[in-house]
């Protein structure tokens, strides 16, 4: 490679030679057409001849992986197995149509946005891109040699309205704590009653009413109300370690599920979501006193103005 890469050299310092000498465009011979042509096709392969040079020896699953243990500023698991599975539908649709992903072109990644808007929704597109999109950053700034061709794209579906959030009232928590199977119900209750993340389940540790575990990646603790500890002993969950080794997503999806019958039967006005049980702690909280400093507490935000932000997302403050 690197006596080709020395000989092509050689070659491009003598046309550039040539041609430096030409005068302007508008009085160019046939020939000297001929030759600025041939001047291009041997620049073109110059330049894939040194990014195959660079490309050479960078380990595409070491990097990946790299990436997905560091994935986003939290190092969550949620987050690493999301972009895992975005990067998944990226590596098989490369590898269908033949593609180096350390080659991919700016051109081949709208391709490949395309494709996805004609499968899935507009919002898990736009995940898909984000999350590629970051890879790329990540391996750009580990090896010049890397763009990221995903960077202003024009492909990209635009980001949807966003929707007025559907929360839950005290009332229909209540009747979902009664009405679902008790395991479900025991995590409804700590997610709803105390405010805690879907993603906390798997690590709580609780003592008396104490809790902690990390949640987006930080470790958190707290008190939890009587309702939930009685929540967890009627399922009779232990403990120390109610969730311990479920799956986020499974219980997410198995909440949804039971939700969703709910609905149904007309007990509950919407589908609600895990997450959606952390607004209605929120709201609560917020609407007793009015306090952003205690209820910022409550939800472990990092300022007093991420749980503004988020209140105002839930309609609460102006």
């Amino acid at each position: 490679m690197t006596a080709l890469s020395n000989k092509a050299g050689n070659e491009i310092n003598k046309m550039a030679a040539i041609l430096a000498n030409y005068p302007s465009p508008d009085r160019w011979t046939p020939e000297m057409k001929a030759q600025t042509v041939q001047f291009a096709a041997l620049l073109d392969t110059a330049q894939k001849m040194i990014l195959a040079a660079n490309l050479i020896g960078i380990n595409y699953e070491a990097e990946k992986q790299t990436f997905l243990d560091n994935a986003g500023h939290t190092k969550s698991v949620f987050t690493s197995n999301t972009y895992n599975y975005s990067l998944g539908r990226l590596e098989a649709w490369a590898d269908r149509q033949k593609i180096n992903l350390l080659e991919l072109t700016p051109a081949q990644a709208d391709d490949f946005i395309y494709y996805l808007r004609g499968e899935r929704s507009s919002g898990s597109v736009r995940l898909d891109v984000a999350a590629a999109s970051s890879f790329f950053t990540f391996l750009h700034r580990r090896h010049k040699a890397i763009d990221n061709p995903f960077r202003g794209t024009r492909a990209r579906p635009p980001s949807e309205a966003p929707k007025k959030p559907e929360i839950p009232s005290t009332e229909e928590v209540e009747i979902m704590i009664r009405e679902l199977s008790p395991d479900l119900a025991a995590a409804v209750a700590i997610m709803a009653l105390r405010g805690l993340r879907a993603g906390i389940l798997s690590c709580i540790s609780i003592t008396g009413d104490k809790f902690s575990g990390r949640s987006k990646g930080k470790e958190v603790s707290g008190a939890l109300p009587a309702k939930v500890i009685e929540a967890i002993k009627a399922a009779k969950l232990p403990l120390r370690r109610p969730f311990a080794e479920v799956l986020t997503n499974t219980l997410e999806k198995r909440i949804a599920r039971a939700i969703e019958k709910l609905h149904k039967a007309g007990k509950v006005q919407a589908r609600y979501s895990a997450h959606d049980f952390r607004h209605s702690y929120a709201v609560t909280e917020y609407r007793k006193d009015k306090d952003i400093y205690r209820v910022s507490k409550l939800l472990g935000h990092a300022s007093i103005q991420v749980t503004e932000i988020y209140l105002r997302g839930l309609g609460e403050v102006e």
